[in-house]
């Protein structure tokens, strides 16, 4: 197995280990401390940071903050909401650049023709937006516990139909060089 993977998985299972082991705080934490472990781990790898686990960590430990501060556990229940929409809110705003964010991201492993940037974009645009709303539709609908689950298995799911809807349009788009 990749030890990038591995590491992409970390924060997810010490979710659920903090949560089977103490209570939703104690998940939250077990999985801010495994992500700020993992940016490290990565940093040292890579020698660069991974500015999405970062934002990722950030946001983390200020709604868990909040969360443990106002002994509110709701900061916890919408961390993963308030990351999808701050997301597609990027993507959105990076949408109107020239190049696009994406693009500027992605270039360099993807090479589709420019008509296909901005459905690639409106695609994750859309699939961000569909995370926040189903993260919220799960939190009202679930117990805590289920909620854990559900929250632990999201990533991989949503990280598979990302994965997919770029593969699809990348195909579709694909510059092909002439000999």
């Amino acid at each position: 197995m990749d030890r990038r993977l591995i590491l992409e998985l970390l924060p997810g299972l010490a979710f659920l280990l903090g949560n089977a082991f103490g209570e939703l705080f104690w998940a939250a934490g077990a999985a801010t401390a495994a992500t700020a472990a993992a940016v490290g781990i990565r940093w040292r790898w890579d020698g660069s940071v991974p500015w999405l686990a970062v934002s990722t960590l950030v946001l983390a430990l200020v709604l868990t903050g909040l969360g443990i501060f106002l002994g509110d556990e709701t900061f916890v229940f919408i961390r993963p909401t308030v990351g999808a929409l701050a997301f597609a809110a990027i993507l959105a705003i990076g949408a109107l650049v020239r190049p696009s964010l994406l693009q500027r991201t992605l270039g360099y492993k993807l090479r589709i023709h420019a008509k296909g940037w901005p459905v690639l974009n409106t695609a994750w645009i859309a699939l961000a937006l569909f995370s926040a709303l189903a993260n919220e539709v799960a939190r009202r609908a679930l117990t805590t516990d289920h909620w854990v689950i559900y929250n632990v298995l999201s990533d991989p799911v949503l990280f598979a139909l990302v994965w997919l809807a770029t593969r699809l349009i990348a195909e579709r788009y694909w510059i092909i060089e002439s000999d």
